[in-house]
């Protein structure tokens, strides 16, 4: 066989330090994303026991690989082994198969590194744990590479890990060592890359999403980060409350389990400072470890201490706290941190060896159990058929007809990439006493992945889990609500009872021919194609989209304004500004050109003879004048109660826009320009134009992290309900009923008398907060504070206006719901009036 041909390569097989000239894990050395991939195919040259398979391309174009890892006789049969997996993840099989399939299957484990790239151990560690699953021949790893087929992703995030590495590399043994990169590590996302898992806006997650839920289905996914409370070592599993009532519970014990064999391991290997059961919930949906476990997949998460580069550091007793946040002594032992960690010095190897002994609990807990991961995956997927079948619900039905059909077909889109089973119906049906015609789409409840279709379709209700009979609520780690289609603005019926209907189990779900229907998102893709090949585009005062030789001449002459190229400017701070990222991509995502502005850039002045609109994505005004200031600290991670390092930012790479690029803002708006504003920004032309208008709520220090305001009003991550008046063509093509997306965010009252409010003046409320039942999904205190209250105004300011959303319309690139009132305020900007 070829394996047993091969085995003479095993000795070629090179160490880390052999191939890098150091040991990933060295102080103040880092790998970059060449000499890591190059280790790997260097491996896969010389042993049989793995494969490297490139499996996408990532936003900047890098290759992505996932190398397979196992003996050699299981990658001979790797395609066997994975129709094996996949069957039973799927449910396919009968009882009787299950059990053979099981016995004959291989446990799946998947571990990658690096998605947060600023965390660096995780893909220092890759070669390591590559290197000790090929060449070591102990009794455990012989079990492992035997039973277990291992998916290892050794850089997960390729041009962020080069971006940091670079920059490092760049300041090190300068006084800029511990430096922040001075913008994403992600071109769109930064951290929020680990908050795409269930929009899959990002090219990486939707390479990774195939692999996890289409191909391989693995029964334990592996997240790795960087960012335990303090002065924890590492934090594994279990997690925090509150749990997601759709998590099976038989996931979450697995994942328990997991935890238990690493804490065990940790112990025996005398290694202190093991936190669980805190910070980290089971309640989001929509990051790497938390997705899986709405897949039957045991979805683990750690987080290993040390989080400044491969610069090492000392810590004495004095440094630590006495308490967690949760009011657990630091010092002493406790059920969910038995062996305190007191001190001393800490470096990135050490990180690495800590993450390598949770890699190996996980593998050998994979080997040991195999079996019963396999038939585990077989089980859930037939239970969660069964109760599909049940009823309440049956099933989802989406109409094809929507207002908005492009964002309808996203949304579907989206759910087929991550494994949910979508039909459409052949003929019309009733359902649940209702007619359906023929075209409805059909999202049935009995199917594999049940509990990830009713966590993204039904509202979330946040419980209320106390300290004592009257503290505080715990509050959520991300957010609290995410209803999918509420997000999209897509009408879903929810179906209680079983119906019958004929069905095509694989409808086309492209898009056609984009639309010149306003109420569709796709109007703005055949806005901008007129425009760039030379057509005129027109809005009519009811906000028709007309278009040249498409529109009949009569009405196209009637037509209230003329649309122009869009001239968009978007301030880029040197603070990484994810809000900013993720416009990027809304702004890429509808062809829309624009430009970065920095703050020499606002500094300079003359922006209204190059843009007809500039974003503020949300920041702080403190933030955009005067970012990091030269030769001061820099603010070390939030929330946390670590010590500060002295970190000081290159000085090309601190500073603000100043009151020079301010005024350059005022005068560019004064001038005819359109200055549009996402929630902490609008702070700054409240502030400083002035406006006419006040903000009822306190903007938090950071202008990011939800927080109660001093009015009680406390909205972490939440959507809620409101109306549009339809007095702007920022409002164009919107319904009167709408969901927002905020974290807080403002509401404003106008400060005019309404005989005063017109001309130069005037101040327009095109969003309000719905007067009653505000909370639609999610969790809600201070409800009373803004019910009815304006959160978008479009304010005029000298001859141009300022058009404030006090919410992010476009979050994470999830809220298609509302991107219409971003992308029409941009058109608007640089429209003629006719």
């Amino acid at each position: 066989m070829a394996w047993l041909l091969a085995l003479p390569l095993w000795s070629a097989v090179p160490e880390p330090r052999q191939h890098f000239g150091f040991d990933p894990g060295d102080d103040y050395k880092l790998a970059d994303y060449q000499q890591i991939i190059s280790y790997f195919q260097a491996l896969e040259k010389s042993s049989p026991r793995i494969k490297l398979v490139e499996f996408g391309r990532s936003s900047l174009g890098k290759p992505m690989y996932v190398a397979f890892i196992s003996d050699a006789q299981n990658l001979e049969k790797l395609e066997e082994y994975r129709r094996i997996n996949q069957r039973l993840a799927l449910g396919l099989a009968s009882a009787e198969e299950a059990r053979q399939l099981s016995r004959q299957g291989k446990a799946i484990v998947w571990i990658d590194s690096g998605l947060h790239a600023n965390e660096v151990a995780p893909v220092q560690h890759a070669p390591h744990l590559a290197y000790r699953m090929l060449t070591e021949e102990s009794e455990e790893l012989r079990h492992i590479r035997q039973n277990v087929i291992l998916m290892q992703v050794p850089v997960i995030n390729p041009d962020g890990l080069d971006w940091i590495v670079h920059w490092y590399r760049k300041n090190v043994g300068t006084p800029y060592e511990l430096a922040p990169l001075p913008h994403l590590y992600h071109k769109y996302a930064g951290h929020d890359n680990n908050r795409d898992w269930y929009m899959l806006n990002l090219a990486e997650t939707r390479h990774v999403t195939r692999l996890l839920f289409e191909e391989w289905f693995p029964h334990i996914v592996y997240n790795q980060h960087q960012s335990p409370a303090f002065p924890a070592r590492i934090f594994v599993p279990p997690y925090a409350e509150p749990l997601n009532p759709h998590i099976p519970a038989a996931v979450m014990e697995g994942i328990n389990l997991i935890g238990s064999a690493m804490k065990e391991r940790f112990a025996r290997e005398n290694k202190p400072g093991i936190l669980s059961y805190y910070g980290f919930d089971a309640w989001w949906n929509g990051g790497l470890r938390s997705t899986p476990a709405f897949h039957n997949m045991h979805g683990i998460l750690t987080e290993t201490a040390g989080n400044s580069y491969a610069t090492p550091r000392n810590y004495r007793a004095t440094d630590l706290p006495e308490r967690f946040g949760n009011g657990i002594p630091t010092r002493e032992p406790s059920i969910f941190y038995q062996r305190p960690w007191l001190g001393g010095r800490w470096s990135l190897r050490d990180a690495v060896d800590y993450m390598l002994t949770a890699d190996f609990a996980i593998l050998d807990l994979a080997a040991t159990r195999a079996e019963q991961f396999l038939f585990k995956a077989w089980d859930l997927a037939r239970s969660n058929i069964a109760l599909g079948n049940q009823g309440k619900p049956f099933a989802y039905l989406v109409s094809a007809s929507q207002p908005d059909r492009y964002s309808t077909l996203e949304m579907l889109r989206r759910l087929r990439l991550a494994g949910i089973q979508i039909e459409r119906a052949k003929a019309s049906f009733v359902a649940d006493g209702k007619s359906y015609p023929a075209g409805t789409y059909i999202l049935r409840a009995a199917q594999p992945f049940r509990p990830y279709l009713l966590d993204l379709m039904e509202p979330q209700v946040y419980p209320e889990i106390r300290a004592g009979q009257s503290g505080p609520t715990k509050r959520p780690y991300d957010v609290a609500g995410w209803t999918l289609h509420m997000l999209m603005g897509v009408q879903v019926d929810r179906v209680n009872d079983a119906f019958a209907v004929q069905t095509d189990r694989d409808p086309d779900l492209r898009h056609g021919e984009p639309s010149l229907d306003h109420r569709d998102n796709s109007a703005f893709l055949a806005t901008i194609a007129a425009l760039e090949s030379g057509k005129k585009v027109r809005w009519s005062a009811e906000g028709n989209i007309l278009v040249e030789g498409r529109t009949p001449p009569a009405e196209f002459e009637r037509a209230a304004y003329e649309l122009q190229l869009p001239r968009v400017g978007l301030y880029e701070p040197f603070t990484a500004n994810m809000d900013a990222g993720w416009t990027q991509w809304l702004l890429e995502h509808f062809q829309i050109p624009y430009q970065l502005l920095h703050n020499a850039d606002m500094r300079a002045g003359g922006l209204r003879a190059r843009f007809d609109a500039i974003i503020l994505a949300s920041q702080t005004p403190q933030s955009i004048l005067h970012g990091n200031r030269s030769g001061e600290p820099v603010a070390g991670r939030r929330n946390s109660t670590e010590p500060s390092l002295r970190i000081i930012q290159r000085p090309e790479f601190t500073g603000g826009i100043t009151l020079l690029g301010l005024a350059a803002l005022d005068e560019f708006v004064r001038a005819g320009g359109t200055l549009i504003a996402f929630d902490a920004a609008t702070d700054l032309p409240v502030q400083f134009f002035p406006l006419p208008v006040s903000g009822r709520l306190r903007p938090t220090a950071d202008g990011d992290t939800p927080e109660p305001s001093a009015n009680g009003f406390y909205s972490p991550g939440s959507l809620l309900r409101a109306t549009v008046e339809h007095n702007s063509p920022i409002a164009f093509g919107m319904p009167k009923d709408i969901t927002v997306f905020t974290t807080g965010g403002q509401v404003w009252d106008i400060n005019l008398l309404p005989e005063l409010n017109k001309e130069d003046r005037e101040v327009k409320s095109i969003v309000r907060y719905a007067a009653k039942d505000l909370l639609a999904s999610g969790w809600l205190s201070g409800e009373r504070q803004v019910s009815g209250r304006s959160i978008l105004l479009e304010a005029r300011h000298g001859q141009g206006r300022v058009v404030l959303f006090g919410f992010r319309p476009q979050f994470r690139g999830q809220t298609f719901g509302t991107f219409k009132l971003v992308l029409n305020a941009i058109y608007f900007a640089s429209a003629r009036a006719r």
